[in-house]
């Protein structure tokens, strides 16, 4: 097939806005209902359930989500080995007709789905229609991806005494453990990269936004996946988390979330449990402390204009943000300035009227940034308030954009903080600038704006991140334009929306008859 990137919708189309309303008020009406997870096609309901509310409006509760056990986890991983033992024999075009099938169905619920997003993560429309044009691509690349590799590798020696062939084998059982920030997208490809190899999947959706998940997994459902090839399961990490990792039977983990969670995995994961025949695959995407370098010939304009976009939108909560802003000496007072007028430009209007500041997604996300605004407003040693530092609970999480000068000892200047605040450091040099671009031990995005052909070169060879930009921003990596994956403890490196994404759920076998 042809790969096309979706198309987002025009949300100044009157037609566009009027299907938006409609779509939050039939939401609406769906508020606060009890999410079943669903083992081998049959929803269970449990009597213990834990609220997704609404990051904008906490006490407004979105769904409840049912709390599976580990027994529950037994019986859905057993479902998906029953189902495994004939999906693996399914041809790849079939795979990718019932996939197909999935993105109709998405773009058939559009609107829902983007209503949804918006209600549960806090992220404002425009993000939210991203989100599902990048849902629909990941679905597609790895659709192509499971094509070109069902012909297994096309370089063997040919033989006239012999037939060689060396295949690719799906691995079997897998769980994806998905974060809230795309709760749609990330979630979707996380569990079809996979499961278009000819895997089965165990899919399990943060609980800040289980419903997203759940309404994604009932069109997975429509489609036509067979029953107990996917299974949705809901939980508290404490009781299914660390069991559904370790569980002998599950073959990888497809992991996307924070460096501390995603550690434990890896940890957990390599401990051979009783009955376990393999070495369990880890597969993950971790956080970023990403930086942008400023250089002393470069466009202040665009440059803040990027750098606003990728530290602020979505409320900085992206793994790709821009958190770290490194400037040549020579601009830096004027780039701030222009950093600042823009800032104060940011509409606070409410996410389903599209503004550019919303919520952050719980109370923990926010007692986290606001100890480090607190932290960088008492620490006057390392930091300095430039703009923003405000925060209010009162209905919702809601921080304000906030910008610091800070110093190389600052901790915003090297910890994740995962939420909209910005550390800014005036260097001498360019070669200093990348220097601390380095100095951390993430290693996901980049950005430098520069109109030096040689300063430029430089950053090639030395700035060590998964995706390095020049004259953009950090944030808003397009399928099949900007392939996706971190270093370091950024992750490992296996970039998403690529056959070499899907590639990480398949094994190799060598398979040669010989007529000598």
């Amino acid at each position: 097939m042809e790969f096309k990137n979706d198309v987002e919708l025009d949300l100044t189309n009157e037609e566009v806005k009027h299907n938006l309303s409609q779509a939050f008020k039939r939401v609406s009406l769906e508020m606060g209902q009890k999410i079943p997870f669903v083992i081998n096609g049959k929803k269970i309901y449990k009597d213990e359930t834990k609220d997704s509310v609404n990051p904008a409006d906490k006490k407004e509760v979105v769904g409840k989500l049912s709390l599976a056990t580990q027994s529950d986890i037994d019986q859905a991983i057993k479902s998906c080995q029953q189902a495994f033992a004939d999906w693996k024999f399914v041809s790849v075009s079939k795979r990718n007709e019932i996939a197909e099938n999935l993105v109709k169905l998405i773009q058939q619920n559009r609107y829902e789905l983007i209503a949804w997003i918006v209600t549960e993560s806090g992220k404002n429309i425009s993000e939210a229609d991203g989100e599902i044009s990048e849902l629909v691509d990941f679905i597609h690349s790895y659709m192509i991806g499971a094509d070109e590799l069902k012909s297994g590798l096309d370089y063997l020696i040919p033989s006239s005494v012999e037939d060689r062939e060396a295949r690719y084998l799906p691995l079997g059982v897998g769980v994806a453990i998905a974060p809230w920030n795309f709760p749609a997208s990330i979630l979707g490809g996380m569990v079809m990269g996979p499961v278009l190899a000819g895997n089965a999947m165990l899919m399990k959706p943060s609980n800040d936004t289980g419903v997203v998940g759940y309404k994604l997994f009932e069109l997975m459902e429509s489609a036509g996946f067979p029953d107990g090839l996917i299974n949705f399961v809901t939980g508290e990490n404490e009781e299914i988390g660390d069991y559904v990792v370790s569980h002998p039977q599950i073959r990888f983990i497809n992991f996307t979330g924070s460096m501390s969670v995603g550690l434990h995995i890896n940890q957990l994961a390599a401990v051979t449990q009783l009955g376990q025949k393999w070495i369990k695959r880890v597969v993950t995407e971790m956080g970023g402390k990403n930086a942008i370098i400023v250089d002393s010939d470069a466009d202040l304009d665009k440059a803040a204009t990027g750098i606003v976009q990728s530290a602020f939108l979505m409320q900085g909560q992206k793994c790709s943000a821009g958190s770290r802003l490194i400037v040549l000496n020579s601009v830096y007072d004027k780039l701030i300035d222009k950093i600042k007028a823009k800032m104060k430009k940011l509409s606070n209007k409410p996410a389903y009227e599209n503004g550019d500041i919303g919520p952050v997604i719980a109370q923990r996300a926010f007692d986290k940034i606001k100890s480090y605004i607190d932290y960088g407003k008492n620490d006057s040693q390392n930091n300095t308030l430039l703009e923003g530092g405000n925060y209010d609970e009162s209905t919702g999480w809601f921080i304000e954009p906030t910008l610091f000068e800070v110093t190389e000892k600052s901790k915003i200047f090297h910890e994740e903080i995962f939420g909209p605040v910005l550390g800014a450091l005036k260097v001498d040099t360019y070669e200093k600038a990348l220097s601390l671009a380095n100095d951390t031990i993430y290693g996901l995005t980049g950005a430098v704006y520069s109109n030096n052909e040689s300063h430029i070169q430089e950053a090639i060879d030395k700035f060590y991140v998964g995706n390095l930009y020049f004259n953009r921003k950090t944030t808003g990596a397009v399928v099949y334009q900007h392939p996706f994956g971190g270093f370091n403890m950024s992750g490992t490196d296996c970039k998403t929306g690529t056959t070499n994404y899907v590639q990480q759920f398949l094994e190799l076998q060598s398979v040669t008859r010989s007529y000598d």
